[in-house]
């Protein structure tokens, strides 16, 4: 019998990526699914403790540990998958893997620049973006740069790199509205409150006076999140960015960068990119952000 609270585990499988398997040691098509850990309270799942993923190749059956779903543009259907080729599937769940084995052609190439190498290996480590696309097409460009443009893009490409993971680190402990009970709360109290009016007891007024706490709640508690959100801002992120000697230009424009959802699996950063602009706005007010928007990081 389930209790009223306690830990959950969801499984859920994504779709088809192409990846390389270690036990075959070829590129081939895979399975990937998530596994995730949560816990519930009075039936309710709160938020995630952890997420996990898997691949399987379809070429040895055999299963490993999957790279961080946000590490693949998208997942393909099973049913699609079927009619798709080999290097089209590459490019359309995992350009990272793809653009690896085209620069390491280029690698040889330039007979191995280091500073070629090291921007590169700094992209591998950023999620599939805009962001990223656009740093990879100057990095492409590499051989027509002239000396001073190829420092200014790898210590540009550098900045960005350092920012992401601190960036995700930050992301778990962000204030969001994901905990429903202070809304429910206020939605009861401001129902409760407008119940006592005579006017409200009957049942129109009853959904008015319903309606009216869940519509007031709502803005109490948007204004709770904004508040703790611009609080967060000045007592955890400034702070910890200058011990961390991390650009928060860079960060804004990486947590700009954030897409929505995929299938259903919202973005582990997605809270932030959610409450960005009270963010900026409040970095703008202290004198740590140079300008309002990222156009000029990109």
């Amino acid at each position: 019998m389930r209790t009223f609270w306690g830990a959950v585990t969801e499984i859920r499988d994504l779709g088809v990526v192409a990846e390389h398997c270690p036990y075959c040691d070829r590129l081939t098509c895979c399975l990937l699914r998530s596994m995730c850990l949560g816990h519930y309270v009075f039936f309710v799942k709160m938020a995630d403790l952890s997420r996990d993923s898997s691949c399987m190749c379809t070429g040895c059956l055999k299963t490993f540990s999957g790279r961080p779903y946000w590490h693949y543009a998208r997942f393909i259907p099973i049913r699609d998958a079927r009619s798709m080729e080999l290097q089209d599937l590459l490019t359309q769940t995992n350009p990272i893997l793809a653009d690896r084995i085209q620069f390491n052609q280029q690698i040889r190439d330039l007979g191995g620049d280091d500073r070629f190498v090291r921007a590169f290996e700094h992209l591998e480590g950023m999620r599939p973006g805009a962001l990223r696309s656009k740093l990879l097409r100057n990095l492409l460009d590499w051989i027509h740069l002239g000396e001073a443009q190829r420092a200014e893009l790898g210590h540009q490409i550098g900045e960005l790199a350092r920012a992401w993971p601190f960036a995700r680190q930050k992301a778990i402990g962000f204030p969001t509205s994901a905990g429903s009970l202070a809304y429910v709360v206020a939605a009861i109290v401001v129902g409760l409150v407008l119940l006592c009016v005579p006017a409200t007891r009957n049942w129109p007024g009853g959904t008015i006076a319903a309606l009216t706490g869940l519509i007031a709640a709502a803005i109490i508690h948007q204004v709770a999140v904004t508040k703790s959100v611009c609080r967060w801002t000045r007592e955890v992120l400034v702070p910890e960015a200058q011990e961390a000697d991390i650009s928060l230009d860079c960060f804004v424009a990486l947590v700009d960068d954030i897409p929505g959802c995929k299938l259903g699996l919202t973005e582990e950063l997605w809270p932030m990119k959610d409450r960005l602009e009270p963010i900026c706005q409040t970095l703008i007010a202290d004198g740590k952000l140079r300008r309002p928007s990222t156009q000029e990081t990109r």
